[in-house]
This record gives structure tokens, C-alpha cells and sequence, in this order.
């Protein structure tokens, strides 16, 4: 179950609490086909509107299509190299920060969103919107969320849903999605903590050294392992667990061993494929993958974020999915 953060006038919540135990119990399984069927149309559809919001942070690596069509208000972390600070993606691009990464003799940190931030973007959205499901990386990964509910009790009047995604990376853009096509706030809620144990981040390294400089591998191995050409393939489960799956000598063995092991977690309901200054290999995964989903008409192909590119590296590829 994630954990999730409420905010509203305290004569709100008595009048409505009953109506809403009746509507999130029929949501789940509204939502849930709903989406579904949804989630399959054509990228090129009409921009979607609806009563409540929907917010995120830059670690959820959301497309720009679905940010525009589905109007999701994302808040940036901070990238901090040194002595400088970047607004994730807004003062700083993905391409510009692995090119940064790549020739940094120490890891760039990040930080959270502030309360104040949050509670400002809420306020301006509580003019406009009747609620707003506000859903973000793992609180075991990162102090967004915690941010956020902080600054949702700010603001009075305004239901503010705060998910712990326990995740990173583009299944939090899968339930923004799904969050956006749902009929109601309740459905987008109730079908959102239905996901959220289901999501899944499958990581391929193209080197060690960015695990050895965030102190995750002792420099020793990561001498052998480069001497050996091994590429880890990690895993994200629930609740942020960062699993290893294998070590694999060369990167061809290895994204195979990566399908291979996506394949194994099957059914799954949504896949997606991320890289991160790859793309023609992710590309190429995709389409690969493509054949076995044919009922969804495109696999989306996402760039790796700074929170995620930070530890994985350049060069890094991902299969992203929630199961079934």
C-alpha cells in the first residue's frame, strides 16, 4: 500500500467520507479498464481535461507528449554539482548533465523539492481544480514526497492526494498517466495505490564506476569487474528495493540477459523502454519488445533522468514496467 497524505478543510472531509469509502471501493476496477483501454490510443489524441490536477517531480522522466496532453504539473528537483545548483531539466537538460557527469571526478547530489515550492504550485492549482493526486519517487530514495505533504497541509481547502511511488524513474509517468485518464480523483487514487507495489525499474549499467563512487562498490571490484568487461543488471522492486539480478560480461549478453529477465516477470500491464544517451539501443529494444505487446501501439522510449543517471552512468538502459 503506498502511503499517502490527505489535505482539506476539516468539514469536507466529514461530509464526504462516506461517499468516498463507497466510490474508491468501485474504482479500482473502473479505473483499472478504463486506463487500460485508454492507455492504448492513439498517442496524437485530443488534450485531456478533467476537474482535479495531477502533479509529479522531474524524477518521474515524463514524456513532454503526455505532460502536454494530459496538462501534468511537474516540479523540479535540484542537481547540484559543487558549488552550482540546476533546476533538474529546467536549468539544465538530460544531454547537458551527462556530459557533465561523464568527465565529473565526484557524483552530483540532488535535493528536494522545498514545502514552500510545493505549496505554491498547489495554491495556484486549487484555483482551477476541485482536488490533486500528487505522486512522486520513494520516499526511501528521496525526500520529495515527505515535501510535498508538507506543503499540501499548508493550503487550506484544496484535497491534496500525496503517493509514495516506492519507484523512480517512468512508471511514476505510467500512473501520472493513468492518474490523468481516470474519471474521478477517487478512481485516479484508488487506481494509482493499486499499481504503485506492481512497479518495476530493470537497469542495465554500461559501467561500474558510478556505483563505485557513490560508495555501493568497493574500488576493488570495480577494477576486476571493468578489467572483465561486466555489466550489472540491477532491479527496483517494491517499495525501492534495489535488487542485483546478474553481472554479465558485454553489454550485447547483458541487454539480452536484461529481455530475458523482463520476460521471466511476465504478464506485465504497461512496459516502457529508457535509456540514457542510447537511444538507438533502446530503440532497437523496443521494437524488439513491440512484438510481444501488440495490443499496445507503441512502446514509449524515455530518457533517463539525473536521480537515476546519477547512479546508473551514460550509456545506461532500462526496461520499466507494472505488473499485473
Amino acid at each position: 500500500m503506498s502511503r499517502r497524505a490527505t489535505t482539506s478543510s476539516p468539514s469536507s472531509i466529514q461530509r464526504s467520507a462516506p461517499a468516498t469509502q463507497v466510490s474508491r471501493s468501485r474504482s479500482s476496477r473502473a479505473g483499472s479498464s478504463t486506463t487500460r483501454s485508454s492507455f492504448l490510443s492513439n498517442s496524437t489524441a485530443s488534450r485531456v481535461t478533467r476537474s482535479f490536477a495531477v502533479v509529479t517531480d522531474s524524477t518521474a522522466d515524463l514524456p513532454d507528449e503526455w505532460r502536454d496532453r494530459y496538462d501534468i504539473e511537474v516540479v523540479p528537483l535540484k542537481v547540484i554539482f559543487g558549488k552550482e545548483t540546476f533546476r533538474d531539466r529546467v536549468d539544465m537538460t538530460d544531454e547537458e548533465f551527462f556530459r557533465r557527469l561523464a568527465v565529473s571526478n565526484t557524483l552530483p547530489t540532488t535535493s528536494a523539492p522545498s514545502p514552500g515550492e510545493f505549496a505554491e504550485v498547489y495554491r495556484r492549482l486549487s484555483k482551477d481544480h476541485e482536488g490533486c493526486i500528487s505522486i512522486h519517487i520513494g520516499a526511501k530514495l528521496s525526500a520529495t514526497a515527505e515535501s510535498a505533504r508538507i506543503g499540501a497541509a499548508s493550503v487550506e481547502g484544496f484535497e491534496v492526494n500525496v503517493i509514495d511511488s516506492q519507484t523512480v524513474s517512468m512508471p511514476i509517468a505510467f500512473l501520472c498517466r493513468i492518474a490523468a485518464e481516470s474519471g474521478t480523483l477517487q478512481q485516479a487514487v484508488a487506481a494509482v495505490e493499486q499499481r504503485v507495489p506492481k512497479c518495476r525499474v530493470l537497469a542495465l549499467l554500461d559501467s561500474l564506476r558510478y556505483l563505485e563512487m557513490g560508495g555501493r562498490l568497493s574500488r576493488a571490484g570495480a577494477m576486476i569487474g571493468t578489467m572483465l568487461d561486466l555489466k550489472p543488471l540491477l532491479l527496483v522492486a517494491e517499495e525501492a528495493q534495489i535488487k542485483p539480478v546478474d553481472r554479465v560480461r558485454t553489454r550485447s549478453r547483458a541487454i539480452s540477459r536484461m529481455i530475458e529477465f523482463f520476460r521471466s516477470e511476465q504478464p506485465v500491464e504497461y512496459v516502457g523502454v529508457m535509456h540514457a544517451e542510447a537511444k538507438e539501443e533502446a530503440e532497437r529494444i523496443a521494437a524488439d519488445l513491440q512484438k510481444e505487446f501488440p495490443d499496445q501501439q507503441q512502446i514509449p522510449l524515455g530518457q533517463i533522468g539525473s536521480v537515476l543517471g546519477t547512479h546508473a552512468g551514460p550509456k545506461a538502459l532500462g526496461i520499466v514496467y507494472i505488473k499485473k
